[in-house]
């Protein structure tokens, strides 16, 4: 609901910005084109630095009053409750998504980002939720969150998906066996679209 976004932006806006400065350094993002990318991707579940979004339970202390969230250790699986995050995410930082890249690429502190992405959202009243129904929190398999990256990262380096292989095989396999199918799919397409240009000739 409107009011459930509503009332969740102002922390969610603020968790967005913890999370672009933790994920741009860990993973050395420091050039323009490559925050922006990042700062593109935050509210994105599916995305890696936006996978943060379903690790947060939306919580309603009193009956009737506005919404927050609670950080869990886990991923969960991205349902309603989830939905409503991303969609307070993206709304949260809406016009200012230049603006976080620009003070990340600056190496900001934490604090001057959040006033200049969040003070807007932060300064109006948080609207109650009369009518919220609490969605459990359910926390995914960690092998299954990692052979999805696994495959999203064999797809970026080869430019190949692995749809023949079920998840199943997928997830009993080992990261050397995942990088020896990808270098042998990638040979594979080498080999097909060399023959290819001597058909041509």
């Amino acid at each position: 609901s409107k009011e459930a976004v509503g009332s969740l932006q102002c922390q969610i806006c603020e968790i967005a910005v913890e999370e672009a400065i933790i994920y741009s350094r860990e993973n050395k993002i420091s050039g323009e084109d490559e925050l922006s990318d990042m700062v593109d991707g935050l509210c994105s579940v599916k995305k890696k630095e936006g996978r943060w979004v379903s690790q947060l339970d939306v919580v309603q202390e009193d009956p009737g009053g506005p919404l927050s969230v609670e950080k869990q250790a886990d991923i969960g699986y991205c349902r309603s409750e989830c939905t409503i995050v991303q969609r307070a995410c993206q709304t949260s930082l809406r016009g200012k998504e230049e603006t976080l890249a620009s003070l990340l690429q600056s190496g900001a502190k934490p604090k001057k980002i959040k006033d200049q992405v969040c003070k807007k959202i932060c300064g109006k009243k948080r609207p109650t939720v009369t009518d919220w129904k609490d969605e459990p929190f359910e926390a995914r398999d960690q092998k299954e969150v990692e052979t999805e990256d696994m495959i999203a990262k064999m797809k970026a380096e080869t430019g190949m998906g692995m749809k023949m292989y079920r998840r199943e095989e997928l997830m009993g396999m080992s990261e050397g066996d995942m990088e020896t199918m990808a270098a042998r799919e990638a040979f594979a397409s080498e080999r097909q679209a060399a023959r290819m240009a001597e058909t041509e000739l």
